[in-house]
């Protein structure tokens, strides 16, 4: 079994998506004959959501060390009023709806951590990522970001060791759709830091086709096999200790962050035109969110008409959700209107798809989800200025569903998903390639 020292951010008791893909390839890779070692921080780091849940998905055995994090937010979560433990929240932007200290925050996050506000993090981490390497052996390094501070480390360590360095990338580092306004001083170092970080690394892996065009678009200079895509999945075993609850109502369930630049008004607007022209199907139809909401999006969600049949669940643990899922009739899938939108696949997709549940999605129909709906036949996709179609889908789910007795597992609508395509995102599956990297890294 040869080692890889393991550094991420986002690890239990932190939660939301971030954690799982690191969790489930620390939980994988021993099968692949990786036996992974953990660099991680403190258990009451800034989290913007936590897990508890999580903590008991640790692999038995699994070497963790928590380094000394510094975090300077005590400044302005005074401004802000927020407590310890919870992170500035920089991606429910709202423009000048925002109070002043909420924005007089975001301009020193973006004007002083570069290249966020985990770079407290880095001398601690590369001191104690060198002292495991040496401890245990290490063969390898990957880093997970963001925070991309843990590609610093990881390079930082790479740079001492001369070791392979994986590095991995759930989100775009620059180019990203919630990029902080900096000041062109900040950006100049930040885009210097990603370039040498794309440099240095032996392997960037990216989510999705989009962000790996991108990266190897700006970076002509790097190898293009490089660059490789390992998506992200679903766990099986998860899935198998979740039954199917089918809802009596027609229940539309969004999980996860509902952030300013993916609120559907097209969707809503559809859902409010539905209503005024056929009032009983209140009776009938629910939305439900689970996770945070920008403020925008949760005051028009709590107006009429959208109120009378909205339901504000909060956050919910990993575990919670999953059950979310395979109690409702059709997910939301809603992808922001930016330039980064056809890129984006987030980590819920495929939980989405796993979960066997239709999924109606608002968003780019070109775009990488948009494709991956179309190759397993898991949903509908309509544009973000398309209100009647939507209106239109939803009247046709509301008039079958209606009509159709209930049963132990999902009602598919006019959807035939495809098992095989949908058996390709498996967390195990994952691992495996990220293992066959790691075999081959020079």
């Amino acid at each position: 079994m040869r080692r890889i020292l393991f550094i991420l951010y986002y690890f239990p008791p932190a939660g939301g998506a971030g954690v799982q893909r690191g969790l489930k390839f620390l939980r994988y890779l021993p099968e692949f004959g990786w036996e992974p070692v953990v660099l991680t921080v403190p258990e009451d780091a800034s989290y913007p959501v936590r897990d508890e849940q999580l903590l008991e998905e640790i692999p038995d055995g699994l070497v963790v060390k928590r380094s000394r994090c510094p975090e300077p937010y005590g400044i302005y979560r005074k401004l802000t009023g927020q407590s310890r433990g919870v992170d500035v929240d920089i991606v429910s932007q709202t423009g000048a709806t925002e109070p002043w200290q909420r924005r007089l925050s975001r301009w020193v996050r973006a004007t002083l951590f570069v290249p966020d506000g985990r770079v407290g993090w880095l001398p601690f981490g590369i001191r104690d990522g060198l002292a495991l390497v040496r401890t245990h052996g290490c063969e390898r390094i990957f880093s997970s970001g963001p925070p991309f501070t843990c590609h610093l480390i990881g390079r930082g360590i790479a740079r001492r060791t001369s070791l392979p360095w994986i590095a991995d990338y759930r989100d775009p580092w620059t180019q990203a759709t919630f990029y902080p306004r900096r000041p062109a001083l900040s950006k100049r170092i930040d885009r210097s830091l990603e370039r040498s970080c794309v440099r240095r690394a032996a392997y960037s892996v990216t989510v999705g086709n989009g962000m790996a065009t991108q990266l190897r678009e700006r970076y002509p200079e790097v190898d293009p096999e490089r660059v490789v895509v390992i998506p992200n999945g679903y766990d099986v075993p998860e899935f198998e200790r979740v039954p199917h609850r089918p809802p009596r109502k027609l229940v539309l369930t969004h999980s996860g962050s509902l952030f300013y630049n993916r609120i559907p008004h097209a969707f809503f607007e559809a859902v409010e035109q539905l209503l005024a022209e056929d009032p009983g199907a209140a009776q009938t139809l629910r939305l439900r969110f689970a996770g945070r909401i920008d403020e925008a999006a949760r005051a028009r969600l709590k107006s009429p008409p959208l109120a009378e049949i909205t339901e504000l669940q909060g956050h919910l643990s990993h575990r919670d959700n999953l059950g979310l899922l395979r109690e409702s009739a059709c997910l939301l899938l809603l992808i922001g209107t930016d330039a980064q939108a056809k890129t984006m696949v987030t980590c819920k997709v495929y939980e989405y798809l796993a979960s066997g549940v239709p999924i109606l999605a608002v968003g780019p129909p070109a775009g990488d989800a948009a494709a991956l709906l179309s190759e397993t036949g898991s949903g509908w996709v309509f544009r973000h200025d398309d209100p009647s179609g939507i209106k239109a889908k939803l009247r046709t789910l509301l008039d079958e569903f209606t009509c159709t007795e209930p049963t132990g597992a999902p009602h598919l609508f006019d959807l035939s998903p495809c098992a095989e395509a949908v058996s390709r995102y498996s967390r195990r599956s994952q691992a495996g390639a990220l293992a066959a990297l790691f075999d081959k890294a020079p």
